[in-house]
């Protein structure tokens, strides 16, 4: 098992597999095609009886560390350098999504900044949270590097040369 832990650290957590497992990067496609049928099903109101939809509806998620740590990373679009300094949270722990004031979910509605950073959320990704609590669906935070368009900003550097 050292030997694999040690592999592990030149590959990095996200992309390395053990022997007969998955790494986290499989987990990764397996978690997108449950995020987008998750948050389908949410819209529809499909966990809720018909006709009796509650925007306060509550839905619970168990998992395995690794899962829950992906499960946030894709949703709240993460890069693997930021998922690497994740931390697992202890047996039975728990992390709460909640709905902010604007609709989109947050981390930060819940936990407080001590509890994220204990996580390993950086500076970063802490005010991205706090964005988040007032965001509204389909907006994007033009601030964040992960999400806004700043993202491709070294596009207009490539055009400069041109």
């Amino acid at each position: 098992m050292r030997i694999e832990k040690a592999t592990r650290v030149l590959y990095g957590r996200f992309f390395y597999r053990f022997p007969n497992g998955e790494s986290a990067a499989d987990v990764y496609d397996r978690i997108t095609g449950f995020r987008e049928t998750l948050r389908a099903d949410i819209d529809i109101g499909r966990f809720q009886p018909p006709g009796e939809r509650n925007p306060n509806m509550n839905l619970v998620i168990v998992s395995h560390g690794l899962t829950l740590r992906v499960f946030l990373m894709r949703w709240y679009k993460w890069t693997v350098e930021q998922f690497e300094g994740l931390n697992n949270l202890g047996n039975g722990d728990m992390i709460v999504m909640e709905k902010g004031y604007g609709g989109r979910y947050s981390l930060l509605m819940h936990h407080t900044e001590e509890e994220l950073r204990n996580f390993g959320l950086t500076e970063e990704m802490l005010i991205d949270q706090e964005w988040q609590k007032i965001a509204k669906p389909g907006e994007l935070n033009y601030d964040c590097l992960n999400t806004g368009p700043s993202f491709f900003t070294h596009f207009k550097d490539e055009d400069k040369e041109m």
